[in-house]
């Protein structure tokens, strides 16, 4: 086990972004201590979605989503609010996969952790401090940490964040509110879903947001988001939600749906935060706000995010050994506008009138089509 003193990079956050930001920079040589309040696998509130541009993008996904045992869609199920229309969107190749966020966590950590990083999980870190030589995390434990550059990637609510006084919290309307629920399925109540299909309503119960059904090999993820400020309605959106499907037949009515989780994501919030940088410090994933404004996906966007920043840590380290010529705080500073050239375009909303066409998804199928590859592909309306 590596001394404290011996770690080039702390990363706080195990989630997609800070495992991939661990594993690529383990992999270029980089000392890597990767810390987490919690025990892998562990619960996770999340519809599972995987894009089909994060796999081709990075391959390393295609491995821990067979092992994650990831299944595989090709169309979309556009369903009107009253469930009185569908639409359907289906792609020639294969749009995306549902994973079971326990299990992809779980082995994008132990792809981590073979390729060099040291696991500090199941002990939260209380405090961080950033200096001018120096970055160091503190554990609930009192144990301190230190290295030279530390990465944020502990979600919506990050310590780092606060601690490093980039940002206290975001403000509601940058937010999406989730409830949802993963349920395990019986082989026949899977087919009731149809093979290869996944179900959304977009605008549901006349909220900004959208309800889904994503099944996955032998679960489904049942749930509602809307964007802050509506979120007092979530509770009875869900309950209508769930009695739509089971009324249709495409979730049994005994399968379990009681009791969901809630969750946030910054949807979009990226695209108007501009501390992502402090003194040593990056933030990447929702730590940073690197999730879709229109879906909330962040699994992609996150990595995208981890994978920017690991090529500038990875630059500042190098500065750092130096000590000369470009100083680490300047290779940091370079993040904020690459991100932007590479990550922006997937974050930002439709740039039309989504109110005007979204009820022309169910009598026009271009219009279907369009709001299915902007959905699954983050390409423009």
């Amino acid at each position: 086990m590596k001394t404290p003193a011996e770690f080039d990079v702390l990363i706080v956050g195990a989630g997609p972004a800070g495992a991939c930001a661990a594993k690529f920079l383990a992999d270029a040589g980089a000392a890597v201590a990767l810390l987490d309040a919690a025990r892998f696998p562990r619960r996770k509130p999340c519809a599972g979605w995987l894009s089909i541009k994060a796999v081709r993008e990075f391959p390393l996904l295609d491995a821990v989503r067979r092992a994650a045992g990831g299944a595989p869609f090709r169309r979309m199920v556009f369903h009107s609010p009253d469930f009185s229309q569908t639409a359907e969107f289906a792609s020639r190749a294969t749009a995306g996969y549902i994973v079971r966020r326990e299990k992809f966590d779980a082995a994008l950590v132990r792809a981590a952790a073979r390729s060099g990083a040291h696991l500090f999980l199941g002990q939260r870190v209380a405090a961080v401090e950033t200096g001018e030589r120096a970055a160091a995390a503190v554990l609930a434990g009192g144990r301190r940490i230190a290295g030279r550059i530390l990465i944020g990637a502990d979600g919506a609510q990050s310590t780092v964040a606060r601690a490093a006084g980039l940002r206290a919290c975001w403000s509601p309307e940058q937010l999406l509110v989730c409830l949802s629920k993963t349920i395990p399925l019986t082989a026949r109540q899977r087919r009731a879903l149809g093979t290869g299909a996944i179900h959304v309503s977009l605008g549901f119960g006349g909220a900004p947001g959208y309800a889904w059904a994503f099944p996955g090999t032998a679960h489904v993820a049942v749930g509602v988001g809307v964007r802050g400020g509506s979120e007092h309605r979530l509770k009875d959106l869900y309950g209508k939600w769930v009695g739509g499907l089971q009324a249709k037949g495409l979730l049994p009515r005994g399968a379990g749906a009681a009791g969901p989780e809630g969750a946030v994501v910054p949807a979009g919030a990226a695209l108007e935060f501009e501390s992502h940088v402090g003194k040593r410090t990056v933030l990447i994933g929702d730590a940073g706000g690197f999730a879709s404004a229109a879906t909330g996906e962040g699994i992609y966007p996150g990595i995208l995010s981890a994978a920017i920043a690991a090529g500038r840590v990875l630059a500042a380290i190098e500065a750092d050994r130096r000590g000369k010529g470009v100083p680490c705080q300047d290779e940091l500073a370079a993040f904020k506008t690459l991100w932007r050239q590479s990550i922006a375009p997937h974050l930002q909303m439709p740039n039309v009138n989504v109110a005007f066409l979204l009820p022309l998804i169910y009598t026009n199928q271009e219009i279907a089509g369009r709001f299915g590859r902007a959905f699954l592909f983050g390409q423009n309306l």
